[in-house]
């Protein structure tokens, strides 16, 4: 009897805050922060979930743009105004959880993720061996975008030093990003460039803990290996074609690009600027990242390969914590991953998907995943990256072997003040 009677005031109790987390629900926003290109996808997919979910709930969603770059500084500022669901690049993810800011995934939540998603997205998602957001993406990395009346046949698109021939030869620019507000995500793939034997050229390695403080590190940029990698990053930055951007936009500006290194966000923008009809992408020509020569010997560039995640803000609603879990995996479940794909190519974390044949079929995931140029994106202090960013800045005045190892000095003297905890 006393069972029964438990059950009866449970289902009570479990009725009372549904009623009430749906008056607040009709009532009060539910604010989603999501990247550029995916607003009205996302509000069709959050009204689908309003009129579908099981739990006859219906939130008011209120949905923003903001940059899966910004979205976590802008958060963590704003905090309790911020979003109550936002996407965010992988890299933020431990400052997040250094916040507080994000609630922690409930045991459906992190089952959810495990079941469904690839293991490097997962790692994207996990801090200290908790999975603490929701992994919508696994492309987060960049290629080479190039117009093939420029970059042509006779061309060797996997060297660097042929690309930049070509683009000097027809007064055409090469736009890479490496010394601007983000350039040391694409400077990376010169240091992690691998050698004949496959190895990386160096590696900077962060340790967090649970609290998303960063212990320690294992770094080797300053290092013989650095000053190659430094080296070949110059015969870019030094050459008359170079454009520190990656804007696919470039290949219709004034003083055109022929090649762009950017991402599959870029894909659908890039086919547009380089079509003989509208968006047949007739000119649009996309490979790997290329090799550059350094004293006789070829390394392979290689790209950073991360994640897009979904986070939750912490509320002080329980019900509604648990329902705000429930959208975010729906926003990342392999449905709504399918026709994100369709509409804009982004690429599934979502493991049934990557084995699909229209998956499979894309060129620029093709292009991103191939073999052997890849690195899985770790988490980083978030002033490393400007860090990384200085030393690329100075390299362009430094003219010999020992002024570069020198600016690498000055980089690593500087990496124990980015240890928090």
């Amino acid at each position: 009897m006393k069972k029964k009677l438990l059950c009866i005031a449970l289902c009570l109790v479990m009725v009372a805050a549904a009623v009430c987390a749906l008056v607040a629900c009709e009532d009060d926003a539910i604010v989603v922060w999501v990247g550029e290109g995916t607003k009205e996808f996302t509000e069709q997919k959050l009204k689908e979930w309003n009129e579908t979910n099981e739990y006859d709930v219906k939130f008011n969603f209120k949905v923003e743009m903001v940059s899966e770059s910004k979205a976590a500084g802008d958060a963590i500022q704003k905090q309790q105004s911020a979003a109550d669901i936002f996407c965010f690049a992988q890299d933020q993810l431990a400052r997040l959880v250094e916040s507080g800011l994000l609630a922690p995934l409930n045991a459906t939540s992190q089952q959810a993720v495990t079941d469904s998603c690839d293991d490097g997205s997962i790692a994207a998602a996990t801090i200290n061996g908790t999975i603490r957001a929701f992994p919508m993406t696994a492309d987060n990395g960049y290629f080479m975008y190039y117009d093939k009346r420029v970059i042509t046949a006779d061309v060797d698109e996997t060297s660097l030093e042929s690309l930049i021939a070509a683009c000097e030869a027809a007064g055409k620019k090469f736009s890479m990003n490496l010394t601007k507000d983000g350039g040391s995500w694409y400077a990376a793939s010169f240091f992690y460039a691998t050698d004949e034997n496959g190895d990386s050229l160096c590696k900077s390695e962060w340790t967090v803990n649970e609290n998303g403080k960063f212990t320690k590190y294992d770094d080797n940029f300053r290092s013989d290996n650095g000053v190659i990698a430094l080296k070949g990053m110059q015969k870019l930055l030094l050459s008359s074609c170079h454009q520190d951007s990656a804007d696919v936009g470039d290949f219709n500006a004034a003083n055109a690009s022929a090649v762009v290194i950017s991402g599959i966000w870029d894909y659908n923008a890039a086919k547009t600027a380089l079509s003989d009809q509208p968006g047949d992408g007739k000119y649009l020509g996309v490979a790997a990242l290329p090799s550059f020569e350094v004293d006789g010997n070829k390394y392979e560039m290689r790209t950073y390969l991360g994640s897009k995640l979904v986070g939750v803000k912490r509320q002080s609603d329980a019900t509604q914590a648990i329902l705000l879990q429930k959208v975010a995996m729906y926003l990342t479940s392999e449905a709504v991953q399918q026709a994100r794909f369709e509409l804009v190519g982004w690429g599934p974390s979502n493991k049934n998907l990557q084995d699909s044949a229209a998956v499979k079929a894309s060129v620029a995931l093709s292009v991103l995943h191939t073999e052997g140029k890849t690195v899985l994106q770790g988490q980083y202090p978030t002033n490393w990256w400007a860090k990384v960013e200085a030393l690329t800045l100075s390299a362009k005045t430094a003219e010999t072997d020992g002024a570069l190892l020198a600016i690498l000095s000055t980089y690593k003297n500087g990496l124990d003040s980015l240890k928090n905890g």
